[in-house]
């Protein structure tokens, strides 16, 4: 893999399991629960949704792949085990890896069309990748530290 889109598979699957490991441990109560309902999200969620980022924004917007993203149900999410989520992620981290592989600076300099965020080239594809997982590091490593602390006084 070309060292700078290393760099940033290093940075995406970093966040990724930071991510991951907030929920770890946690039974479906605590990987569902959210600190404050219908204004945050899940531990499950933030698994979800982020594995569905990566893979649209670069499984099918830079590689090619097929675009079966609902947004909408990453959302609406919930999980019985730990084990899923760490699954999914095991299964996205082998196609990221093999997906991002074959990428090229060559191809990072093209102009794609992300179905939400609209024209933009491969490598803005990526740099908004990274940023978006790894904003969701905090939300996830909050919401686990909230999950340990709840009905304390």
């Amino acid at each position: 893999m070309d060292p700078a889109i290393q760099e940033y598979y290093d940075q995406i699957t970093t966040a990724v399991e930071r991510i991951l490991a907030a929920a770890e441990g946690l039974d479906a109560e605590g990987l569902n629960w959210k600190p404050i309902p219908d204004e945050t999200r899940s531990l499950c969620i933030l698994n979800v949704h982020i594995v569905g980022n990566i893979r649209q924004g670069i499984l099918s917007v830079l590689c090619g792949q097929p675009d079966n993203r609902d947004r909408d149900a990453e959302f609406a999410a919930t999980c019985d085990s730990f084990e899923e989520l760490q699954a999914s992620w095991n299964q996205l981290k082998s196609d990221l890896h093999a997906g991002m592989s074959g990428l090229t600076t060559d191809d990072l300099q093209k102009d794609y069309v992300h179905p939400r965020r609209g024209p933009m080239n491969g490598w803005t594809v990526l740099l908004n990748t990274a940023v978006h997982a790894n904003e969701h590091v905090g939300h996830a490593e909050l919401t686990r530290q909230l999950w340990e602390v709840r009905g304390r006084d």
